[in-house]
């Protein structure tokens, strides 16, 4: 007599279970994490500049940051898991420093000119945000080993 169905199937690893329900959350979430993060950030842009204009060009900028992220997990054919996840929460607060850094010297710009304004926010934050960027990068280097 052979055995039929799986009622008589049983399971060895309790743990596996454990990580396929976290990763999962982990998905589930990224899009109200990323909902979230963006609409905190819109907030504090729009009360550290008062002005509706540069907070919703600078949503629009980080906005264009993440969809290049996820374009790139896309195009190298990667699941999304939980490291793409964390990483795109993570790109969003990386984004909205270098972002904010910029709007704040673009508001306080004494030229009435938008091409002046711009030249006055990179000139004098450019420098800062490339260092910043690249102390980011070059830490990163090391947890790529792991």
């Amino acid at each position: 007599m052979g055995i039929t169905g799986i009622n008589n199937i049983w399971h060895s690893s309790f743990d596996n279970w454990c990580w396929l329900h976290l990763r999962q959350s982990f998905i589930k979430y990224a899009d109200q994490g990323i909902l979230f993060s963006m609409s905190m950030s819109f907030l504090v842009l729009l009360l550290t500049t008062k002005n509706f204009y540069i907070s919703v060009m600078a949503i629009l900028s980080i906005s264009a940051i993440i969809l290049g992220l996820m374009s790139m997990v896309n195009l190298f054919g990667w699941e999304f898991g939980i490291i793409e996840s964390t990483c795109v929460i993570i790109f969003i607060g990386i984004s909205v420093d270098y972002v904010v850094h910029i709007c704040h010297q673009y508001i306080h710009a004494m030229d009435n000119q938008r091409k002046q304004r711009m030249d006055f926010a990179f000139k004098n934050m450019g420098a800062t945000i490339l260092g910043g960027a690249l102390t980011s990068s070059f830490s990163a280097f090391f947890l790529i080993i792991c």
